[in-house]
């Protein structure tokens, strides 16, 4: 009995598959065009004005950001070359986890008791927080979103170094000069 009603179902679902239209695979160029669509309807990462940044909470988006940024950063050696390599002609560093190593060893700083006296650095780090250096801008979809405003981020780095750059280097290399911050907190040799 139990053979009839599995024999009987599989000849009316064969019935049913025989004239069922034939599903055709995705041609490379439906996947590529899907892939692209997709790239474009993702919500932008979470950056310092998302709600969901969170910066100071164990629970927000910076503390996975902080997260990673410190352990590919956690060598003195990949903190060099990450120096290195944001004061570059072309700098060829994550302008985020420049911005986030700059955070965490402003943050370090003030933890350990290494800020100046007039406590620049803790400044630094309470202004990022307040996202002082983010401005919206339109990507190429159209779409306003933030960024990171790396001029005025700059500029205020360069305002606390020991021996400030001057016009010309701060508006031809922001860049180096944000890197330069870190090495004024000691970077390499102590970390974020």
């Amino acid at each position: 009995r139990m053979l009839t009603v599995l024999a009987s179902h599989a000849v009316a679902w064969s019935a049913a598959a025989r004239h069922a239209p034939l599903a055709r695979p995705p041609t490379r160029l439906a996947m590529q065009e899907d892939a692209l669509a997709s790239l474009f309807e993702d919500k932008p990462p979470a950056s310092w004005s998302s709600p969901e940044w969170q910066w100071g909470s164990a629970a927000g988006a910076a503390h996975e950001v902080a997260a990673r940024v410190r352990e590919d950063l956690n060598k003195p050696h990949r903190r060099s070359a990450f120096l290195t390599y944001a004061k570059a002609d072309e700098p060829a560093v994550d302008l985020v986890d420049l911005k986030m190593a700059l955070a965490l060893a402003c943050q370090r700083a003030r933890n350990y008791g290494r800020d100046e006296p007039d406590r620049r650095w803790e400044a630094l780090m309470e202004e990022m927080a307040a996202c002082k250096y983010e401005r919206m801008e339109e990507d190429a979809t159209g779409k306003v979103v933030p960024t990171i405003d790396v001029t005025a981020l700059a500029e205020a780095v360069n305002g606390r170094l020991p021996t400030p750059f001057g016009a010309a280097v701060l508006s031809e290399r922001p860049v180096s000069v944000i890197a330069e911050g870190l090495v004024a907190l000691d970077f390499v040799e102590k970390g974020c």
